[in-house]
């Protein structure tokens, strides 16, 4: 089915043997227009293989949030450039994903599917995961990405990271029961990674949906962050004041329709900023996730990936 078809485009491009065993790591670069999927398919595949993982889209989230913190306007952005880059290069930035374990979690168990590991994004020590990802932060993310100076520190972090992600080895298990150590690995998704960051990778993957579809995972996302807060908020204030005043104040929330024309603005700004645009790796195996299941595309690439290692694919029946 699906991993079929995407087989048939990979073996296009066949890697020798000789190179497989040659290669010391092994980097998957996913990229694709924003809200395609790409974080969240990214996380699946590295646990699903052991590799690191690298969110380079939270290296731009976290320069504009710096931005922000500073007093700086989407409109200044151009002119303020130099602060925003001099920001980024001094800060300590982490990534920190769960790791792939032996046993399923009892929601993989119930719901018969995928989880998506959770990713901890700490900017000097403070965790900024949920900060990185308001709408404010959405808003001016990519007037902060599209400037060169700004980019050329983000690079500098991402092979940074990757080379440290990459120096971990992991055992893959065989049908046989027999365990076969496999180079380190990493899996970085963003929107130039296959094209400037490692263009060299072994394997490159475009992740792409239309518009609305990007839109409605968007608004459940934002939604849910918006229950899990309010969840929060409870139970660390149980006054009879503090409730009320929580229900008279309600938090705006973007409709799908706003999203929507917020995201085709983003995939403009990217496919047409002078630096590093968006664009299709000549070899990347394009997936149009619209109507795929989450397992289908994940599974999909992790078995794409096994069979760039030389290691038995595991999900031919999807």
């Amino acid at each position: 089915m699906f991993c079929t078809r995407a087989r048939a485009l990979y073996s296009q491009r066949p890697m020798s043997l000789g190179s497989k065993l040659a290669a010391r790591t092994f980097t998957i670069a996913i990229d694709g227009p924003a809200a395609s999927g790409k974080s969240s398919t990214a996380r699946a595949v590295a646990r699903e293989l052991g590799f690191g993982y690298i969110d380079s889209g939270s290296i731009y989230r976290c320069a504009t949030l710096l931005a922000l913190r500073q007093g700086i306007a989407p409109s200044d952005v151009g002119q303020r450039t130099d602060e925003i880059t001099d920001l980024l290069s001094k800060v300590k930035l982490q990534i920190h994903i769960q790791r792939a374990t032996s046993r399923p979690s009892p929601t993989m168990i119930a719901t018969g599917r995928l989880a998506v590991p959770a990713v901890q994004i700490l900017l000097n020590d403070e965790d900024v995961s949920r900060e990185i990802r308001t709408p404010d932060v959405n808003r001016m993310v990519a007037r902060v990405a599209s400037a060169s100076e700004v980019r050329s520190a983000a690079l500098h972090i991402q092979r940074s990271l990757a080379q440290a992600a990459e120096s971990q080895p992991t055992d893959h298990r065989q049908s046989d029961g027999s365990s076969k150590a496999i180079p380190g690995g990493v899996v970085m998704d963003g929107r130039d990674i296959g094209t400037t960051v490692f263009p060299n990778a072994e394997l490159k993957i475009y992740l792409d949906a239309s518009a609305m579809a990007r839109a409605i995972r968007r608004w459940d996302e934002l939604n849910n962050q918006a229950k899990e807060e309010a969840a929060a908020r409870r139970l660390t204030d149980n006054t009879e004041s503090a409730n009320k005043s929580e229900a008279a104040t309600p938090e705006y929330h973007p409709s799908v329709e706003d999203i929507a024309r917020e995201l085709e603005q983003r995939d403009y700004e990217d496919i047409n900023r002078e630096h590093s645009p968006l664009r299709i790796a000549p070899d990347a195996v394009v997936i149009d996730n619209t109507n795929l299941t989450f397992e289908q595309q994940v599974y999909s690439i992790a078995d794409l990936a096994r069979e760039r290692m030389g290691l038995e694919r595991k999900h031919d029946d999807m």
